[in-house]
């Protein structure tokens, strides 16, 4: 018999609405940084121990809450947010539903300490699972103190979907991040087990946050945004066309200084930059856009992660053309040349401004080879396989020219080839990487001179978990203060190159890994990763030797038709093909 229907008790009701607002640790962190912000806070602490799971604590100095209202504070829906209806039309604050606080307290124990405004004394409430158990005056700094406890105690089920250690920390440390880009006036510090991990003083810019949070590195990478049009405003950063990257990290998106996930606007971004985004290649960017209260909702989501707006086509093809605006370069140089192999000279071995291309070390232009005989081969190729001696087979593979400086076009036996050169190089070496990767060690070069790079928070705790992994993949890497990493070696083939942009592109690779698969299929991933960032770019003009040797590689590994990540490698047309597309099919 189906039992009657009833009224929920009120803690159920109570862990319920838990379960859609505090996820994780990082969870309880942005609600408490969103109610310090919403008190009027200059400066905002948030320690943490145990990633979370011990204790949280955020303290702020900000208004404070008044001593007859701190016990109220955990009622639900009690909020000073929001009066009537019509104000959910108008919100402007980052909390208004007066869920957050009974949502978290219901699953921990919680201490609050409140000193208003303009009082000589605080308040200290403590409660547990929900309950109140005491309430009494204390002395205390003006603000607010809120330390949450022992989190997912009485729901242990919470506590099996929680990740390592490291994943839940990120999430934490994201968490800070994006309220840090969001609120750039605001000082924010965040501790871990007593070390400070993040320490953002305030800026009176968005690029200055930008550049405490990221670096420098990435800021220079950049084009300002500063767009207005009646009530719609667009201010921060995103990277030029030659400096995207295969990598996502960062994209934040703010609309009225709140972190959302809207996928119109993220449309509209890769929209505005249309043919001058390369193939595979990500914007970066920092956005945020100031949006009418009244023509945006935010309440669609139980942590109002997602937004609606009421004009959404409007909104969309206004960011649109202001990001074309901002990223369109001046003037667009030639796509189209061809390079004779019968004339060497006028190679030139400097990268051409194509979409695609970056300054980033491939195929060098080699100083003649001390070898007798041997032909001059790519910068970071020699080293990691047999030196290259000419064979019967030599003749099999002719290189003709290249087109745009990204396309070889070549003879192959008795087939024309058109090859992409960076994803022919990139499947050369992600198999010597393997290779190498299967016997046990990847050879690595000491760097000349160590480069410090520096990375956010988020990603500094993924390279921190994973240093052993990098020293498997032949990376030297230490730490080297806050968010900043000193890099001694890197795998050989990787040449000169970027060492930020690859560790980037690496801890996305780690958080796109599921956690099931294989450790070779997690290896295999970040392999193919390196392989990309090593590999000759499009835009890069090749001498004919290096040509030949790439040829030569490529068809040594079997010439296969595809990159790691599954792109093409080259259009074969054999000589039956080429008779029939120029009529000469049975002629003699």
């Amino acid at each position: 018999m189906t039992p009657p229907i009833a009224v929920l008790p009120g803690d159920v009701i109570n862990k319920i609405a838990a379960g859609e607002v505090v996820e994780r640790p990082a969870s309880v962190v942005k609600e408490l940084v969103e109610n310090a912000i919403d008190a009027g806070a200059t400066r905002v602490s948030v320690d943490v121990e145990q990633v979370g799971r011990r204790s949280i604590r955020v303290t702020d100095d900000g208004q404070g809450i008044a001593s007859e209202e701190a016990a109220l504070a955990f009622q639900r829906h009690a909020t000073s947010k929001i009066r009537t209806e019509a104000d959910l039309s108008t919100i402007q604050s980052m909390g208004f539903r007066g869920e957050a606080l009974p949502s978290i307290a219901a699953v921990s124990k919680v201490r609050l300490v409140t000193v208003a405004a303009g009082s000589s004394m605080g308040t200290e409430v403590r409660l547990e699972g929900g309950a109140l158990l005491a309430q009494r005056e204390t002395a205390a700094a003006p603000g607010t103190t809120v330390e949450v406890m022992d989190l997912f105690y009485n729901t242990p089920a919470r506590k099996k979907f929680l990740k390592s250690p490291a994943t839940e920390f990120g999430h934490v440390c994201q968490a800070v991040q994006r309220q840090a880009l969001a609120f750039p006036k605001i000082h924010f510090r965040l501790t871990h087990n007593g070390h400070v991990v993040a320490d953002y003083p305030a800026v009176p810019t968005l690029r200055d946050r930008v550049q405490q949070v990221y670096g420098a590195q990435l800021v220079d990478t950049c084009v300002d945004l500063q767009e207005e049009a009646g009530r719609l405003r667009l201010e921060g950063l995103c990277t030029r066309p030659l400096e995207t990257a295969h990598t996502k990290t960062p994209q934040d998106l703010f609309v009225n200084r709140r972190w959302v996930k809207n996928a119109a606007i993220v449309h509209a971004l890769y929209e505005g930059y249309g043919t001058y985004l390369a193939r595979g290649h990500q914007p970066r960017f920092v956005l945020s856009l100031w949006v009418d209260p009244r023509q945006v909702d935010v309440n669609v989501h139980p942590t109002k992660r997602e937004v609606r707006f009421s004009d959404q086509e409007q909104v969309h093809e206004w960011v649109r053309s202001r990001i074309q605006a901002s990223v369109k370069p001046a003037s667009v140089a030639s796509r189209t040349t061809v390079v004779s192999a019968w004339s060497p000279s006028q190679i030139s071995d400097r990268p051409v401004a194509t979409d695609g291309s970056r300054d980033v070390p491939g195929y060098a232009n080699p100083a003649p080879d001390v070898l007798a005989g041997r032909q001059p081969r790519p910068a970071g190729v020699a080293e990691l396989g047999q030196a290259y001696l000419p064979t019967v087979e030599q003749e099999e593979v002719r290189p003709l020219g290249q087109v745009a400086n990204r396309y070889l076009v070549a003879q192959v036996g008795d087939e024309l080839q058109i090859v992409d050169q960076h994803t022919a190089h990139e499947r050369v070496l992600f198999e010597r990487l393997l290779r190498q990767f299967d016997a046990g060690q990847i050879t690595s070069q000491q760097a000349l001179l160590p480069q410090v790079v520096e990375l956010s928070a988020a990603e500094a705790v993924a390279v921190r978990a994973h240093l052993e992994d990098l020293g498997r993949l032949g990376f030297e890497v230490e730490e080297f203060g806050q968010g900043s990493f000193v890099v001694r070696a890197m795998p050989a083939l990787f040449g000169q190159g970027d060492p930020q942009a690859l560790l980037r592109a690496l801890v996305e690779d780690w958080d796109a890994c599921p956690s099931t698969p294989s450790m070779q299929e997690r290896y295999n991933t970040v392999l193919a990763s390196v392989a990309c960032h090593s590999a000759v770019r499009a835009g890069r003009a090749l001498e004919v030797p290096e040509m030949r040797r790439l040829l030569e590689d490529w068809r040594e590994a079997g010439l296969p038709s595809t990159c790691p990540h599954g792109r093409r490698i080259a259009m074969r047309l054999t000589i039956e093909e080429l008779d029939r597309i120029f009529g000469r099919l049975g002629w003699t």
